[in-house]
């Protein structure tokens, strides 16, 4: 989505009024309170996956979120500046192993 010519390249959370003058701070202060849901979007996200045993209890939470939220700012950015969609799909694949490892523990923790 944020590779496609049809509209705007990147993300408008992250890519707009990050920085402003003061009188637009409530431009910044209104953007700062979206990209807050999306951190709890995540968040809720992982804690299920911990519930419902896809994560192990040991998981750390706030990590994954930083990490999944800074990649997510990251790539806003190089889709603007027209990185090929294939090398954010790949980098993508990438940071999913993260996931992936930390639920193959679940699996050996079944094993004992």
């Amino acid at each position: 989505m944020q590779t496609e010519r049809s509209h705007p390249l990147g993300c408008l959370l992250v890519l707009s009024a990050v920085t402003c003058s003061p009188e637009q701070n409530h431009i910044r202060e209104m953007l700062s309170k979206e990209r807050e849901k999306i951190r709890n979007w995540l968040k809720d996200c992982i804690e299920r996956a911990v519930a419902i045993g896809d994560l192990p209890d040991s998981t750390d939470i706030a990590m994954l979120v930083t990490l999944f939220e800074t990649f997510l700012r990251g790539i806003s950015t190089q889709a603007r500046d027209d990185v090929p969609y294939e090398a954010i799909d790949s980098a993508i694949t990438q940071l999913m192993s993260v996931w992936d490892v930390l639920s193959a523990k679940t699996g050996d923790r079944d094993k004992i």
